[in-house]
């Protein structure tokens, strides 16, 4: 059976995050739904992993398998017209039929964006920060970060996936005027993570903790010392990447 990977590219504001829930709107719910009105047979869309509510994606990685071959060109092209504006499939290639989306990859990266000053035609992308930041500092907590670690600190509990040990080959913030952005590459997340770190760092940035405290939360890892999360709208997953030999067939 023919496997298919495809690129996707979302605005997640008006959306509670990747997976499928009930009664409520999902990215994979509209990208399922829009294959069906092309193929006309149900499609089962298999992410590389989950976003949260509002999150946004630049590159977010699927695989789902077709009964029969298809054209990637025509299927991309009719895809823009089915599905809603904020999301968009801008890449689709068969692959072989072992490659998995969520398995095969072995780094993730993402970007988080804040606003030091208003800026309208991103306010679905950023959070607006316009306190004074120490930014010399929130610098010593992202490079503390790198490496593998456990990030129990920075995360909720979790049934399905309990080990909160990631390494981290990325952690820095970048200053692009009027954008403070930080970016965050690992093998893989923890949930809310990200945002976590983030909420934290700004947290010392505004002088309400300390980089010795932050240090700790690293070091002495646990769930009840509950890291400061940051908002979802600012945060942005630029790339999910794959072993060479596994990207296709």
């Amino acid at each position: 059976m023919p496997r298919y990977k495809i690129s996707i590219a979302f605005e997640g504001t008006n959306y509670c995050g990747w997976q499928k829930q009930p009664h409520s709107p999902t990215v994979e719910e509209e990208i399922e739904d829009a294959l069906y009105q092309i193929l006309q047979d149900p499609v089962d869309v298999i992410g590389q992993g989950r976003t949260d509510s509002g999150v946004h994606a630049e590159e977010q990685i699927a695989h789902f398998d077709s009964e029969n071959p298809l054209e990637p060109e025509r299927i991309t092209y009719a895809l823009l017209g089915v599905l809603p504006k904020d999301i968009a499939v801008w890449d689709m290639r068969e692959v072989s039929p072992e490659f998995h989306a969520r398995f095969d990859a072995v780094s993730r990266r993402y970007r988080y964006q804040i606003a030091r000053r208003p800026v309208p035609m991103q306010r679905h992308t950023t959070e607006l920060v316009l306190q004074p930041l120490d930014i010399e500092a929130m610098k010593r907590c992202a490079g503390m970060i790198i490496g593998t670690h456990n990030f129990d600190s920075f995360t909720k509990a979790d049934n399905d996936n309990p080990d909160s040990s990631c390494e981290v080959i990325l952690s820095e913030f970048r200053t692009d005027p009027p954008i403070l952005s930080y970016h965050i590459e690992a093998n893989r997340f923890v949930r809310h993570m990200v945002r976590r770190l983030v909420g934290t760092m700004l947290e010392v940035g505004k002088g309400k903790k300390t980089v010795d405290e932050f240090q700790g939360m690293i070091v002495k890892p646990s769930k009840d010392k509950n890291g400061h999360g940051a908002a979802a709208q600012g945060l942005i997953l630029e790339k999910v990447n794959y072993k060479k030999a596994q990207k296709s067939s």
